[in-house]
Protein backbone atom coordinates (compact mmCIF):
# COMPACT_ATOMS: atom_id res chain seq x y z
CA UNK A 1 0.00 0.00 0.00
CA UNK A 2 1.15 3.09 -0.73
CA UNK A 3 1.08 6.16 1.82
CA UNK A 4 -0.51 9.43 0.85
CA UNK A 5 1.89 11.36 2.35
CA UNK A 6 5.49 12.86 2.64
CA UNK A 7 7.37 12.06 5.81
CA UNK A 8 9.18 15.12 8.04
CA UNK A 9 8.74 13.38 11.00
CA UNK A 10 12.48 12.93 12.66
CA UNK A 11 12.83 8.88 11.62
CA UNK A 12 12.02 6.72 9.17
CA UNK A 13 13.01 9.90 7.17
CA UNK A 14 12.40 10.55 3.54
CA UNK A 15 14.57 8.42 1.49
CA UNK A 16 16.37 9.44 -1.80
CA UNK A 17 15.25 7.37 -5.03
CA UNK A 18 18.70 6.24 -5.87
CA UNK A 19 18.44 4.39 -2.23
CA UNK A 20 15.15 3.18 -2.62
CA UNK A 21 16.34 1.71 -6.29
CA UNK A 22 19.42 0.18 -4.31
CA UNK A 23 17.44 -1.51 -2.27
CA UNK A 24 15.23 -3.48 -4.48
CA UNK A 25 18.27 -4.77 -6.18
CA UNK A 26 18.86 -8.48 -6.91
CA UNK A 27 19.40 -10.21 -3.45
CA UNK A 28 22.97 -12.67 -3.45
CA UNK A 29 24.15 -14.45 -0.52
CA UNK A 30 25.52 -13.43 2.68
CA UNK A 31 28.49 -15.52 2.76
CA UNK A 32 29.24 -14.58 -0.92
CA UNK A 33 32.05 -12.37 -1.31
CA UNK A 34 30.16 -9.85 -2.81
CA UNK A 35 28.30 -9.37 0.30
CA UNK A 36 32.12 -8.91 2.02
CA UNK A 37 32.71 -6.54 -0.11
CA UNK A 38 29.90 -4.58 0.29
CA UNK A 39 30.09 -4.91 3.92
CA UNK A 40 33.83 -3.75 3.72
CA UNK A 41 32.85 -1.00 1.92
CA UNK A 42 30.05 0.31 4.01
CA UNK A 43 32.60 -0.07 7.12
CA UNK A 44 35.32 2.37 5.47
CA UNK A 45 32.69 4.99 4.55
CA UNK A 46 30.87 5.00 7.98
CA UNK A 47 34.47 5.54 9.92
CA UNK A 48 34.67 8.17 7.71
CA UNK A 49 31.43 9.65 8.03
CA UNK A 50 32.00 9.34 12.08
CA UNK A 51 35.76 9.33 11.98
CA UNK A 52 36.04 6.24 13.70
CA UNK A 53 39.68 5.47 12.27
CA UNK A 54 40.71 3.57 14.97
CA UNK A 55 37.36 1.79 15.67
CA UNK A 56 35.45 -1.81 14.57
CA UNK A 57 32.49 -1.61 13.52
CA UNK A 58 29.39 -3.92 13.79
CA UNK A 59 25.88 -4.12 11.85
CA UNK A 60 22.69 -6.04 13.44
CA UNK A 61 19.17 -6.16 11.71
CA UNK A 62 17.62 -4.57 14.63
CA UNK A 63 16.20 -0.72 14.82
CA UNK A 64 18.77 1.51 16.57
CA UNK A 65 17.55 0.51 20.29
CA UNK A 66 19.03 -3.40 19.11
CA UNK A 67 22.14 -1.25 18.73
CA UNK A 68 21.53 0.24 22.29
CA UNK A 69 20.88 -3.20 24.47
CA UNK A 70 23.93 -4.62 22.02
CA UNK A 71 25.74 -1.65 23.61
CA UNK A 72 24.06 -2.50 27.13
CA UNK A 73 24.47 -6.15 27.11
CA UNK A 74 28.45 -6.07 26.00
CA UNK A 75 30.07 -3.51 28.25
CA UNK A 76 27.96 -3.94 31.48
CA UNK A 77 28.05 -6.20 33.76
CA UNK A 78 26.07 -7.52 37.08
CA UNK A 79 27.78 -5.20 39.67
CA UNK A 80 28.44 -2.43 37.05
CA UNK A 81 26.79 0.97 38.44
CA UNK A 82 26.56 2.96 35.14
CA UNK A 83 25.91 6.52 34.70
CA UNK A 84 22.79 7.12 32.75
CA UNK A 85 21.95 11.01 31.61
CA UNK A 86 18.49 11.54 30.75
CA UNK A 87 17.23 14.54 29.48
CA UNK A 88 14.14 12.78 27.10
CA UNK A 89 12.44 9.75 26.22
CA UNK A 90 15.67 8.38 24.68
CA UNK A 91 17.61 9.08 27.21
CA UNK A 92 15.16 6.63 29.63
CA UNK A 93 15.48 3.85 27.09
CA UNK A 94 19.09 3.66 28.31
CA UNK A 95 17.38 3.13 32.20
CA UNK A 96 14.68 0.50 30.43
CA UNK A 97 17.92 -1.29 29.26
CA UNK A 98 19.34 -1.41 32.58
CA UNK A 99 16.24 -2.49 34.50
CA UNK A 100 16.04 -5.35 32.20
CA UNK A 101 19.23 -6.71 32.79
CA UNK A 102 19.40 -6.08 36.64
CA UNK A 103 21.45 -2.95 36.81
CA UNK A 104 20.86 -0.11 39.12
CA UNK A 105 22.28 2.63 37.61
CA UNK A 106 23.41 6.45 38.43
CA UNK A 107 20.52 8.67 36.69
CA UNK A 108 21.39 12.15 36.01
CA UNK A 109 18.26 13.95 34.93
CA UNK A 110 17.71 17.60 32.80
CA UNK A 111 14.22 18.99 32.89
CA UNK A 112 12.82 17.85 28.88
CA UNK A 113 13.79 20.53 26.39
CA UNK A 114 17.14 21.00 28.40
CA UNK A 115 20.81 19.16 27.64
CA UNK A 116 22.56 17.59 30.53
CA UNK A 117 25.20 19.46 31.31
CA UNK A 118 29.08 18.58 31.18
CA UNK A 119 29.19 19.33 35.14
CA UNK A 120 26.42 17.03 35.99
CA UNK A 121 28.65 14.66 34.53
CA UNK A 122 31.64 15.31 35.92
CA UNK A 123 29.70 15.24 39.79
CA UNK A 124 28.44 11.73 39.04
CA UNK A 125 31.80 10.44 38.26
CA UNK A 126 33.27 11.97 40.86
CA UNK A 127 30.17 10.50 43.21
CA UNK A 128 30.66 6.87 41.26
CA UNK A 129 33.48 4.08 41.22
CA UNK A 130 36.27 4.47 38.72
CA UNK A 131 36.34 3.00 35.26
CA UNK A 132 32.15 3.19 35.06
CA UNK A 133 30.26 3.48 32.11
CA UNK A 134 27.93 6.55 30.73
CA UNK A 135 25.22 6.11 28.87
CA UNK A 136 24.42 8.93 27.25
CA UNK A 137 22.38 10.42 24.12
CA UNK A 138 24.14 12.50 21.33
CA UNK A 139 20.40 14.02 19.65
CA UNK A 140 17.57 13.50 22.08
CA UNK A 141 14.81 13.00 19.27
CA UNK A 142 11.53 13.29 21.90
CA UNK A 143 12.69 16.76 22.50
CA UNK A 144 14.97 18.15 20.14
CA UNK A 145 17.94 18.75 22.15
CA UNK A 146 21.59 18.39 21.68
CA UNK A 147 23.78 17.00 24.32
CA UNK A 148 27.72 18.23 24.54
CA UNK A 149 29.28 15.40 23.81
CA UNK A 150 32.87 16.23 23.45
CA UNK A 151 32.84 18.30 26.90
CA UNK A 152 31.83 14.64 27.82
CA UNK A 153 34.36 12.99 26.23
CA UNK A 154 37.04 15.16 27.78
CA UNK A 155 35.60 14.21 31.30
CA UNK A 156 35.50 10.52 30.46
CA UNK A 157 38.77 10.65 29.75
CA UNK A 158 39.48 12.96 33.32
CA UNK A 159 37.87 9.96 34.98
CA UNK A 160 39.11 6.77 33.15
CA UNK A 161 35.04 6.38 32.56
CA UNK A 162 33.69 4.93 28.69
CA UNK A 163 31.71 6.97 27.15
CA UNK A 164 28.63 5.03 25.28
CA UNK A 165 26.03 7.21 23.16
CA UNK A 166 23.04 7.01 21.01
CA UNK A 167 23.90 8.97 18.04
CA UNK A 168 20.67 7.30 16.25
CA UNK A 169 19.24 10.52 15.51
CA UNK A 170 22.79 12.63 15.74
CA UNK A 171 24.87 11.08 12.90
CA UNK A 172 24.90 12.23 9.99
CA UNK A 173 23.06 15.79 11.32
CA UNK A 174 25.10 16.58 14.28
CA UNK A 175 28.74 16.65 14.08
CA UNK A 176 30.51 13.48 16.71
CA UNK A 177 33.44 12.66 15.66
CA UNK A 178 33.98 8.98 17.29
CA UNK A 179 37.86 9.38 17.66
CA UNK A 180 38.16 13.15 18.44
CA UNK A 181 35.85 13.17 21.17
CA UNK A 182 37.05 10.08 23.04
CA UNK A 183 33.40 8.25 22.27
CA UNK A 184 34.32 4.70 23.21
CA UNK A 185 30.81 3.40 21.50
CA UNK A 186 28.43 5.21 19.11
CA UNK A 187 25.24 3.79 18.42
CA UNK A 188 23.21 4.60 14.67
CA UNK A 189 20.96 3.49 12.88
CA UNK A 190 19.64 3.36 8.99
CA UNK A 191 16.44 4.68 9.38
CA UNK A 192 17.04 8.98 10.36
CA UNK A 193 20.34 11.36 8.59
CA UNK A 194 21.50 8.16 6.90
CA UNK A 195 18.78 8.61 4.27
CA UNK A 196 18.11 4.55 4.43
CA UNK A 197 14.79 2.60 5.67
CA UNK A 198 14.82 0.67 8.48
CA UNK A 199 16.42 -2.37 9.22
CA UNK A 200 20.13 -1.91 10.18
CA UNK A 201 21.80 -0.48 13.52
CA UNK A 202 25.61 -0.34 13.76
CA UNK A 203 27.77 0.11 16.93
CA UNK A 204 31.04 1.25 16.31
CA UNK A 205 33.62 -0.15 19.27
CA UNK A 206 37.04 1.70 20.43
CA UNK A 207 39.93 -0.78 20.97
CA UNK A 208 39.62 -0.13 25.23
CA UNK A 209 35.57 -0.48 24.53
CA UNK A 210 36.19 -4.13 22.66
CA UNK A 211 38.87 -5.21 25.46
CA UNK A 212 36.14 -5.00 27.95
CA UNK A 213 33.18 -6.91 26.08
CA UNK A 214 35.18 -10.02 26.79
CA UNK A 215 34.68 -8.89 30.89
CA UNK A 216 30.96 -8.56 30.57
CA UNK A 217 29.24 -11.27 32.43
CA UNK A 218 25.51 -10.46 31.42
CA UNK A 219 23.45 -12.93 28.80
CA UNK A 220 23.42 -12.23 24.98
CA UNK A 221 23.08 -14.39 22.22
CA UNK A 222 21.92 -12.52 19.18
CA UNK A 223 23.71 -9.79 20.75
CA UNK A 224 26.81 -11.33 21.63
CA UNK A 225 29.90 -8.56 20.47
CA UNK A 226 32.45 -11.32 20.92
CA UNK A 227 30.40 -13.74 18.23
CA UNK A 228 30.48 -11.02 15.99
CA UNK A 229 33.95 -10.38 16.30
CA UNK A 230 34.79 -13.89 14.95
CA UNK A 231 32.78 -12.49 11.51
CA UNK A 232 33.61 -8.77 11.23
CA UNK A 233 37.37 -9.90 10.47
CA UNK A 234 35.58 -11.45 7.72
CA UNK A 235 33.38 -9.06 6.85
CA UNK A 236 30.56 -10.91 7.31
CA UNK A 237 27.73 -11.20 10.15
CA UNK A 238 27.07 -14.45 12.37
CA UNK A 239 23.43 -14.25 11.52
CA UNK A 240 21.53 -13.31 8.45
CA UNK A 241 21.38 -9.24 7.85
CA UNK A 242 19.24 -7.33 6.19
CA UNK A 243 21.18 -7.50 3.10
CA UNK A 244 19.40 -4.98 0.56
CA UNK A 245 19.06 -2.91 3.51
CA UNK A 246 22.76 -3.05 3.83
CA UNK A 247 22.81 -2.43 0.12
CA UNK A 248 20.80 0.84 0.10
CA UNK A 249 22.48 2.30 3.37
CA UNK A 250 26.40 1.71 2.01
CA UNK A 251 24.30 4.31 -1.23
CA UNK A 252 23.02 6.29 1.63
CA UNK A 253 26.73 6.99 2.59
CA UNK A 254 27.90 7.39 -1.29
CA UNK A 255 26.08 10.23 -1.24
CA UNK A 256 26.68 11.78 2.06
CA UNK A 257 30.53 11.19 0.84
CA UNK A 258 30.72 12.88 -2.46
CA UNK A 259 28.84 15.75 -1.16
CA UNK A 260 31.68 16.03 1.46
CA UNK A 261 31.01 15.61 5.50
CA UNK A 262 31.46 18.68 6.59
CA UNK A 263 29.24 20.58 3.66
CA UNK A 264 26.76 17.67 5.01
CA UNK A 265 26.98 18.89 8.14
CA UNK A 266 26.72 22.52 7.02
CA UNK A 267 23.22 21.60 5.04
CA UNK A 268 22.05 20.35 8.20
CA UNK A 269 22.97 23.95 10.07
CA UNK A 270 21.26 25.85 7.24
CA UNK A 271 18.34 23.68 6.95
CA UNK A 272 17.50 24.02 10.73
CA UNK A 273 18.25 27.48 10.69
CA UNK A 274 15.44 28.14 8.03
CA UNK A 275 12.94 25.72 9.85
CA UNK A 276 13.15 27.91 13.41
CA UNK A 277 13.48 30.87 11.84
CA UNK A 278 9.88 30.81 9.78
CA UNK A 279 8.54 29.04 13.05
CA UNK A 280 9.38 31.59 15.33
CA UNK A 281 7.72 34.15 12.64
CA UNK A 282 5.11 32.01 12.85
CA UNK A 283 4.53 32.66 16.50
CA UNK A 284 5.39 29.03 18.25
CA UNK A 285 8.89 28.67 20.43
CA UNK A 286 11.42 26.15 20.39
CA UNK A 287 11.21 23.51 22.97
CA UNK A 288 15.11 22.75 23.87
CA UNK A 289 17.96 25.42 24.78
CA UNK A 290 20.36 23.58 22.41
CA UNK A 291 19.33 22.10 19.75
CA UNK A 292 20.27 19.64 17.28
CA UNK A 293 20.06 19.93 13.38
CA UNK A 294 18.05 16.68 13.13
CA UNK A 295 15.08 18.20 14.10
CA UNK A 296 12.95 21.00 15.38
CA UNK A 297 10.50 20.85 18.03
CA UNK A 298 7.72 23.34 18.41
CA UNK A 299 5.52 24.42 21.25
CA UNK A 300 1.94 24.50 21.02
CA UNK A 301 0.28 28.27 21.57
CA UNK A 302 -2.00 28.09 24.19
CA UNK A 303 -5.11 26.62 23.28
CA UNK A 304 -3.64 23.97 19.94
CA UNK A 305 -3.48 20.76 20.17
CA UNK A 306 -0.78 19.35 17.94
CA UNK A 307 -3.05 15.89 17.73
CA UNK A 308 -5.05 17.73 15.70
CA UNK A 309 -2.74 20.13 13.88
CA UNK A 310 -0.53 17.31 12.73
CA UNK A 311 -3.45 15.14 11.53
CA UNK A 312 -5.66 17.99 9.53
CA UNK A 313 -1.59 18.90 7.70
CA UNK A 314 -1.49 15.49 6.82
CA UNK A 315 -5.16 15.36 5.58
CA UNK A 316 -4.83 18.78 3.36
CA UNK A 317 -1.39 18.75 2.67
CA UNK A 318 0.10 15.40 2.14
CA UNK A 319 2.74 16.25 4.86
CA UNK A 320 3.14 14.28 8.34
CA UNK A 321 4.99 15.67 11.10
CA UNK A 322 5.28 14.16 14.22
CA UNK A 323 3.36 14.56 18.00
CA UNK A 324 5.23 14.64 21.14
CA UNK A 325 5.73 11.47 23.15
CA UNK A 326 4.26 10.49 26.06
CA UNK A 327 3.01 13.26 28.36
CA UNK A 328 4.41 15.72 25.41
CA UNK A 329 1.44 14.46 23.39
CA UNK A 330 -0.55 17.13 22.05
CA UNK A 331 1.59 19.61 23.57
CA UNK A 332 4.85 19.53 20.83
CA UNK A 333 5.00 19.19 16.74
CA UNK A 334 8.59 17.61 15.83
CA UNK A 335 9.75 18.42 12.38
CA UNK A 336 11.74 15.95 10.84
CA UNK A 337 15.04 17.64 8.58
CA UNK A 338 17.61 14.98 8.60
CA UNK A 339 19.02 13.62 5.35
CA UNK A 340 17.43 14.16 2.16
CA UNK A 341 15.40 17.56 2.68
CA UNK A 342 16.21 20.49 0.87
CA UNK A 343 14.68 24.38 1.93
CA UNK A 344 12.48 24.19 -0.84
CA UNK A 345 10.99 20.96 0.76
CA UNK A 346 10.45 22.26 3.88
CA UNK A 347 9.41 25.59 2.93
CA UNK A 348 6.06 23.97 1.07
CA UNK A 349 5.69 22.02 4.64
CA UNK A 350 6.03 24.76 6.66
CA UNK A 351 3.74 26.90 4.38
CA UNK A 352 1.19 24.11 4.93
CA UNK A 353 1.79 23.89 8.71
CA UNK A 354 0.82 27.97 8.83
CA UNK A 355 -2.25 27.49 6.64
CA UNK A 356 -3.73 25.19 9.20
CA UNK A 357 -2.66 26.56 12.28
CA UNK A 358 -3.80 30.43 11.12
CA UNK A 359 -0.70 31.99 12.55
CA UNK A 360 0.41 35.60 10.87
CA UNK A 361 4.31 35.69 9.99
CA UNK A 362 6.93 34.88 7.23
Amino acid sequence: MKSNYTLFTPGPVDVPAEVLSATAGPLFYHRDVAFGDLLGDLTDNLKKLISARSCDIFYFTSSGTGGMEAACCNLLSRNDRPIVAISGKFGERWLELCSTYGIEPDVVRAEYGRSITPDQIEQALRRGPGSTVILTTLTETSTGALNDIRKFGEISVKYGAYLVVDGVAGVGADACPQDDWHVDVLIGASQKALMTPPGIAFVSLSKRALLRVNDSDLPKYYFNIKTYEKYRKKNQTPFTPAITIINGLKKGLDIILEHGVEANLDKHREIAAYVRNRACGMGFELMPESPSNALTVLKMPPGKDSTVIIKEVKEKYGILFANGQGDLKGTIIRIGHMGNYTIEKLARALDALQAVVGQGGQ
